[in-house]
This record gives C-alpha cells, structure tokens and sequence, in this order.
C-alpha cells in the first residue's frame, strides 16, 4: 500500500466517522424519546457501552491471544483520551453543561471508580475475583441509574423536535447502521495510522500503547463532538461518564476472568496517578459550574496532552530498556490486530 493510498483510506476512515457519530447521535436522542429516558443515561448506557465496543473486543482478543499485559494499558489510555480528548477538546469547540443531580451522583463515582480501580491496579493482583467484583459494581450502577432515571423527567426530552421526525424503528437502524459507520472508519484510521508510524521507524510496543489506545477512541470522540454540536450535551458528558466507567470496571473484569492481568510499574508510576489527577479535574470542574468552558477545556486538553506525552515517553523507555542493542524485532503485541 503506498502513501496515497494510505492518505485515501484515512480520510474515508474519518468521513465514515463523522456521518456515524452523526447517525448514532441521532438515534440515541431518539431512542431516548420514545422509551421515555433521559438523555444522559442513553449516553451513560447504550451509547457508552456501543462506543466502547472497540476497546472491549481488542482487550478480550488480546487476553485470549496471551498478551493481557496491554488490557491496563488500553483502559488507561482510552480513558485519558475520553477525558482530554472527548471532554477537553470538545468543549473547546462548543462547552457543554450538565444537570445538578450528575453533580451529586454520576462524578463522584466516576472518580471514585478511578481510584478504585486505580488502587487495585497498583496494589492487588487482578485476578478472577477481582474481576467478577468489577463486574457486579457495573451491572449494580447501570441498573441504579435506570430505575432512577424512570422516576424523573428532563425538560430535554419533552419539546425535541427529533420525536417528529424519526419513529422508532428509524431511531434504532440509524444507531445501528451508525455505529458500523464507526467501527469502520476507526479500523481504517487505525490500520493507516499503524502504517505510517511502522514507516517511520515506530516499534509495534510503541504503536499499541497509542494508536490502539486513540484509535478505539474514535468512536467516544465523534460522538461527543457531534452531540455537543447538536446541543446535545446530556449525551456528550453521559458517553464520556459512561465510558471511563465501563472501560475500568467491565473491560478489565471481563479480561480478568479468562486471564490474571498484570500492570507494568510504568503505568503505575505515571498513567495511573494521571489519570486519576485529570478524572478529579475534569469533576471539579463539572462540580464548579455545572460545565466545562472553552478554558477549562483547554486546561484538561493541555493536561491530557503532557500526561499522554509523559507516559509515552516512559513507556517507550521501559519498551527500549529491553532490547540494550535497540532492536524490538520480533516484539509483536499487536499482531493480533492483524487477522
């Protein structure tokens, strides 16, 4: 495959992302109408859950090939990237606000999650039981949140216009074929991006601590931008909530049953205690003014781009330390991505 080839399929890739971030933005405020549900919680649910698909399968995979050494790595990159890259830049091309009871339920437990999962990480082996722990706190607060979210009404669901336009069974193929549009143009991205980094000397170690971890992304940062810009914001700051959750606790417990996971002292030493910093930002900044402003966006995006460089950069000496003669040949973590 040449360069113009190359060039081809990563911008169909990122076409196919902005009409499926737009199709599934559409759907899931639709849906949300017709099943009588907030905004929010579609996003915390069906829509954090769907975009989260990619993060799911590359880290099961990986697991069932013998490298569950990249799980943790995958989950605290993604949820970097959810933060500073979902949340951060987004709300640097249009803020978004949040309702009052997010503030006293959903962002105390999303850092509490972080650090949760966090400590776990660094201190105790994730193992089987951890793991179904993991697991059972998800499926209790996704359940939560629903049946609460039934005995309450939010104004933005009661004169959307989307209602009249799109029927039920309209929402639902829209979100469907939306999120194939996603998935789609985030494997032709990744795949692009995976040769272009091999041509410029990249090892496979490097490429898979952060194209994998961008890359499976795509999908949580096209919808928040889409429904940000569509003024959807409920499921915007639901899919960025949603997702980080879903990622620590399902993700990794789910890879925990088929495999013990370990964490490399790197990522406890500096993505760990980053992410957890920008997790607590981000909600102090939700905390203050039920919003994040194009400032506070650019700080959690300047934040997450150091953090991301940082850990980068450690990760990629650890990866060196290994080969004293320079050489990562036959250094494959990602080989299973290439079926």
């Amino acid at each position: 495959m040449d360069m113009w080839e190359i060039v081809f399929f990563t911008v169909l890739g990122f076409i196919l992302l902005a009409y499926g971030g737009d199709f599934v933005c559409r759907g899931a405020s639709a849906m949300a109408i017709h099943f009588g549900i907030s905004q929010f919680v579609i996003g915390m649910t069906i829509v954090a859950i769907s975009t989260s698909a990619p993060e799911l399968v590359t880290s099961l995979i990986a697991t069932l090939d013998r490298h569950p050494e990249i799980v943790v790595g995958n989950v605290i990159g993604s949820n970097l990237v959810n933060i500073g890259l979902a949340g951060g830049l987004v709300a640097l091309i249009k803020p978004f606000t949040i309702t009052s009871h997010i503030i006293k339920i959903e962002i105390p437990f999303l850092c509490f999650i972080t650090g949760y999962f966090g400590i776990c990480a660094i201190l105790i082996p994730i193992e089987f039981h951890l793991g179904i722990i993991f697991i059972a706190i998800n499926v209790l607060y996704l359940y939560f949140i629903c049946k609460k979210d039934r005995c309450e009404n939010e104004e933005e669901n009661v004169n959307s216009k989307i209602s009249l336009e799109i029927d039920l069974e309209k929402a639902l193929s829209l979100f469907i074929f939306g999120l194939l549009l996603l998935f789609s143009g985030a494997q032709l991205v990744i795949n692009a991006s995976v040769k272009i980094a091999h041509a410029l000397g990249w090892s496979d170690a490097l490429i898979g601590f952060t194209i994998v971890a961008v890359g499976t992304s795509f999908p949580e940062i096209v919808i928040s931008l889409v429904a940000a810009l569509r003024g959807h914001g409920a499921i915007c700051t639901g899919n960025i909530i949603g997702s980080n959750i879903f990622n620590s606790l399902m993700i990794t417990g789910s890879c925990a049953l088929i495999h013990p996971i370990p964490v490399s002292t790197e990522l406890c030493r500096t993505s760990i205690p980053f992410l957890v910093f920008l997790t607590i930002l981000m909600g102090c900044f939700f905390v203050t003014r039920r919003k994040i402003n194009r400032l506070e966006g650019l700080v959690l995006f300047v934040v997450f781009i150091c953090a991301f460089s940082f850990s980068i950069y450690s990760e990629g000496r650890a990866f060196w330390a290994a080969f004293p003669n320079g050489n990562s040949k036959g250094v494959q973590p990602l080989k299973f991505l290439q079926r």
